[in-house]
């Protein structure tokens, strides 16, 4: 076997440059595939010229030896290929590590540690989007239909404006007056509230703690009130200071704690819920966002309404282990699934008579409240229908604010009847059911109106201070009650979840469209046999890190690759160019875009040290008490 036909060596390298070419373009599975194809095609013509006796040289009688020499080249030419594609690929893309280590920098230990506190393998997706200050992750339905100062916003984001809470103690008999300015969260609300009652098998080993300085009594209260503003965050309550009376008078004559935080990212309804139930983060409790991993899918979490999963809780919440205890009576009510986080797993192994209520708005089915799931929870006795709201929304009088978008005429979300519809639930459920009989019994209640509306019209809309407003009549009619059934021997806990996003537009913010980011990954990541992108939400990424693999990138490497994309880069062919701010298309998306893998390594925050993104718009600093004088 004295030479190669050149035809046959033209395959061979082909084989080669083929797998190259395609493993630095985007598929490793593919390159070698082609390459082999290639391989098996040189082979033929060998085997074929060999036959005929039409090779370039003299034929080799030792045809076989010939065949399988032309074979292992190219498969040897086939695997330096696909090596030669990976380094290329490696050389062209930046350090992922030092890109992710250098933005946590950039964020700082402070914020970096709210990260960390929600960062759970497993359940968390793959990518973690930490949206610059005042940027807005909108929805794909909301990107697709864009409008010039368009209100929709999303807080699903980790900065001090969103972060601080109100949260405050009050109890004529039970809690003292006090003002602390002592950092605190959501998850000392339970622990607090365990030792307000006596439960001393509370779990040390829970993250929150009970909240510092409150002086009590002694006396133990009858029941313990949880009462959420959802989206009632001090950037609201500062937007709208003369609003919520009611809830100034409660900080001024209770235990007020003006430097609490939700405690960590994002900031927004389902984490912070399970956090309030749990006393602890979503590292522990497994409520990562609205949307958690299962598997090798992306879900909702606690699945459909109406029948509802709490199992994705993965810790029970102090109902839970109060009732089973005690027996004593346990239950919420509020307006949506993620609400059900402070209450728990609810019922699998009690009686019909000895579920908890739980309870949230079935506003699509027009059939007002029913159960989570009404194999694990239940109504509470005399429930008001929906013959009540429709009531009470025939004597509404529409104030004729942003009259060119008006969702409440048709959803019960932005108005302040379905507050007092609320209310009405809750006065039914403190005069019928059995609270205080066993012990001492908990209740939990969010009012989602205030949070639904800065997203439907901003947070600056009078809107919004219409429906705060209302909510905190709603507050003031729940102490009343209180007053009237449990006199001395009542405790309220007050709080809201998060704060809201103020209008991009207003604060030089840009919006982030979840197409063209998925279509930007998918042009750098997806030229495998599968897609990079599974499902985008506002503040993270599921990834098929097989798909990811076959690309030859690891989730690190989209992060890195993320971490500069720009507003200009992100404009989708259906946004007007009448809603598209044209002095910020060079404005960068991102603080930061880190791996679930780089944060389940990140190790001790505090090597970040301080933000660079400070500035009183970015953090407004402990409330003053001239807010609430």
């Amino acid at each position: 076997m004295k030479r190669f036909p050149r035809i046959v060596i033209v395959f061979v390298l082909l084989a080669g440059v083929v797998t190259a070419l395609c493993t630095w373009l985007g598929s490793i599975r593919v390159g070698i595939a082609a390459g082999l194809a290639m391989t098996a095609i040189a082979v033929l013509v060998a085997w074929s010229l060999r036959r005929q006796g039409r090779g370039d040289g003299p034929a080799d009688p030792s045809r076989r030896g010939f065949l399988a020499t032309v074979g292992l080249g190219g498969v040897l030419f086939v695997a330096g290929g696909a090596a030669l594609g990976r380094v290329v690929q490696k050389l062209v893309r930046p350090d992922a590590a030092a890109v992710q280590e250098a933005a946590a920098t950039d964020i700082g230990a402070e914020y970096m540690e709210l990260v960390a506190r929600a960062s759970h393998p497993g359940r968390s997706a793959e990518l973690q989007l930490l949206l610059a200050p005042f940027n807005s992750a909108n929805y794909a339905f909301e990107s697709q239909g864009l409008h010039p100062r368009d209100p929709r916003t999303s807080h699903a984001a980790v900065w001090m404006y969103l972060e601080r809470v109100p949260l405050l103690a009050y109890g004529p008999g039970v809690i003292e007056p006090g003002d602390s300015t002592e950092r605190v969260s959501l998850a000392d609300l339970a622990p607090t509230t365990a030792a307000l009652i006596g439960y001393d098998a509370w779990p040390k080993e829970r993250e929150g703690r009970a909240l510092p300085a409150l002086r009590t009594t002694g006396k133990t209260p009858k029941v313990v009130i949880t009462y959420v503003i959802d989206g009632g965050g001090w950037n609201v309550l500062r937007t709208w200071p003369n609003d919520w009376p009611n809830l100034k008078r409660l900080m001024r004559e209770g235990a007020n704690y003006r430097n609490a935080l939700t405690g960590s990212f994002p900031a927004v309804t389902a984490c912070a819920h399970a956090t309030i139930g749990t006393g602890v983060f979503p590292r522990d409790h497994g409520i990562t966002g609205h949307n958690i991993r299962d598997g090798a899918t992306a879900r909702k979490a606690y699945g459909t309404p109406g029948h509802a999963d709490p199992k994705d809780i993965l810790l029970p919440t102090l109902a839970d282990l109060w009732h089973d205890e005690t027996g004593a009576w346990v239950g919420q009510i509020g307006y949506q699934v993620w609400h059900m986080g402070m209450l728990g797993h609810g019922g699998a192994d009690r009686a019909a008579n000895d579920l908890p209520v739980g309870v949230y708005f079935d506003e699509p089915g027009a059939s007002g409240w029913q159960p989570h799931n009404p194999e694990l929870f239940r109504l509470p006795a005399a429930a008001p229908g929906m013959d009540v709201l429709q009531a009470r929304m025939a004597t509404f009088q529409d104030p004729g604010y942003d009259p060119e978008w008006e969702p409440w005429r048709t959803d019960y979300c932005c108005v302040p009847p379905v507050a007092g519809f609320q209310g009405d639930l809750l006065e039914a459920t403190l005069r019928n059911e059995p609270i205080g009989a066993a012990g001492p019994s908990l209740l939990y209640t969010t009012f989602k109106s205030p949070d639904y509306t800065g997203h439907v019209y901003g947070m600056g809309s009078k809107w919004e201070g219409v429906m705060l407003n209302a909510v905190d009549a709603e507050l003031g009619r729940l102490v009343e009650l209180l007053e009237a059934q449990f006199p001395g021997e009542y405790a309220l806990l007050v709080t809201a979840d998060h704060g809201q996003c103020p209008l991009p537009d207003s604060l030089g913010g840009v919006r982030l469209d979840p197409i063209q980011l998925e279509r930007t990954i998918e042009q750098q990541f997806g030229a495998g046999l599968g897609t990079a992108v599974q499902y985008t939400a506002p503040s993270e990424v599921y990834l098929d890190v097989a798909a990811l693999g076959d690309a030859g990138a690891t989730t690190d490497d989209v992060a890195a690759a993320l971490r500069h994309l720009t507003y200009r880069q992100n404009l989708g062919p259906y946004v007007p160019a009448s809603a598209i701010e044209q002095d910020l298309l060079d404005t960068e998306e991102f603080a930061g875009v880190f791996s679930s893998d780089y944060l389940a390594n990140m190790g001790d925050v505090a090597r970040f040290g301080e933000t660079a993104f400070d500035g009183d718009d970015v953090d407004q600093g402990v409330p003053p008490t001239s807010l609430f004088s």
